[in-house]
């Protein structure tokens, strides 16, 4: 028996347009909507009645774009994301929230979402963190199309910005071996406190947030492997604390070299004497007492502090560089700025440089799928082979 023909459930009937539409009452008034089949407009009813009985429900036309907000965060991020996730959202939201958060979600059009999109590209915002915005915006819209609270997803007829290299894409690449020994170097001789930060982060290729949520408890001495199993949080207006980590991949196991277990067992050290000198001015978060990295009185790292430190520390490796050259009387060879994540893309490319099989690479890095890993092994190939071929010129030399 065809769905047509079928008896249909109390409220619902069929029009002859071809659609399903549901009657339902709301505040002594009755309402419609509609699906293109029995199973989608039942799940729509489903949807409206659990607003109405969990008190989030609002007639269509009376819904602004930040209640809907509001809504779809609560009901449909909060319960499958991270907590990382939702607060970087919200920070995408805001440039929305802005321009049309007091509007009618039913009057949003395409334009008013371009409008948002354009204007931060003229304020300066990168071509990502914009597509990252619109993909926002996309979900949240997409999900009030599914509910029937509008007739289309306006994000959908808005234009895709194309990504542009600028000055933060640059940041994020591997440095060569001569770049990470001079740097590290440099570091070792003027943050010796901080130095280990990034003697981990290249020697094993976690993550900036991993580093900073690093414990004690997490580094196994005996069996010489760091064990990751957090991800430092700060939420705005509230304190740090260690959240899950990215992805169920990102929980591992990574073997520590012989050398960095020697230096974090001085690090520790040196973090006892100083914890101890400071006394009551030694203030760790509560829950967070035994960081293996802090600040000089017990505080979880910022990230952009670890940036801070990268950028000084490259400024003083060109500062010295600059007075050999012109002591040689030769253009100076100054090393490009990174971000703390570049690290991490300098320890898969020494990896794979290596000949470590990528599987093992993405083990130690805790990509989700071994797609990550091999964009990184295509080009470390690229590389290499270009490296080699250069071994031919010899043979055409005039």
């Amino acid at each position: 028996m065809s769905e047509n023909k079928k008896k249909l459930p109390q409220g619902i009937t069929l029009r002859k347009d071809g659609r399903y539409q549901a009657r339902y009452m709301c505040n002594g008034k009755r309402h419609s909507i509609y699906g293109k089949n029995l199973k989608e407009v039942q799940k729509k009813l489903r949807d409206v009645k659990y607003e109405m009985e969990h008190g989030i429900y609002a007639k269509p036309d009376r819904i602004t774009v930040d209640s809907w907000h509001s809504t779809w965060v609560k009901e449909y991020r909060e319960t499958i994301v991270r907590q990382t996730t939702i607060i970087s959202n919200a920070k995408c939201y805001k440039h929305i929230s802005v321009e049309i958060g007091h509007m009618k979600l039913q009057s949003i059009r395409p334009e008013h979402i371009q409008r948002i999109l354009n204007k931060m590209s003229r304020e300066g915002y990168s071509r990502g963190y914009i597509n990252k915005t619109r993909q926002v915006a996309n979900m949240m819209f997409q999900q009030a199309h599914i509910n029937g609270i509008i007739i289309t997803n306006p994000v959908e007829k808005t234009a895709l910005l194309k990504e542009e290299i600028k000055e933060e894409n640059h940041k994020r690449r591997a440095l060569t071996e001569r770049e990470q020994t001079i740097f590290l170097e440099c570091v070792a001789s003027r943050k010796p406190f901080y130095a280990d930060i990034f003697y981990v982060g290249f020697s094993t290729g976690m993550r900036i947030g991993e580093i900073n949520a690093l414990e004690w408890s997490d580094v196994d001495f005996f069996r010489m492997e760091i064990h990751v199993n957090g991800t430092m949080i700060k939420i705005a207006g509230k304190d740090y604390f260690k959240g899950p980590v990215k992805t169920g991949k990102s929980k591992r196991v990574i073997p520590l070299l012989p050398e960095i277990a020697k230096r974090l067992k001085k690090h520790k050290i040196e973090q006892a004497k100083l914890r101890m000198m400071l006394g009551d001015k030694w203030k760790p978060v509560k829950g967070l007492e035994n960081l293996v990295f802090t600040t000089m009185f017990g505080k979880p790292l910022m990230t952009l502090s670890v940036g801070r430190y990268i950028d000084s520390t490259v400024n003083a490796v060109n500062r010295e560089e600059e007075k050999k050259a012109a002591a040689e009387h030769r253009k100076p060879e100054l090393m490009e700025s990174f971000c703390p994540h570049s690290m991490r893309h300098t320890f898969a490319t020494r990896s794979l440089e290596r000949g470590i099989p990528p599987k093992v690479v993405q083990g130690y890095l805790g990509h989700s799928t071994i797609d990550v890993t091999m964009n990184i092994y295509t080009h470390v190939t690229a590389e290499l082979e270009r490296e080699e071929i250069k071994k031919l010129a010899s043979q055409f030399l005039a």
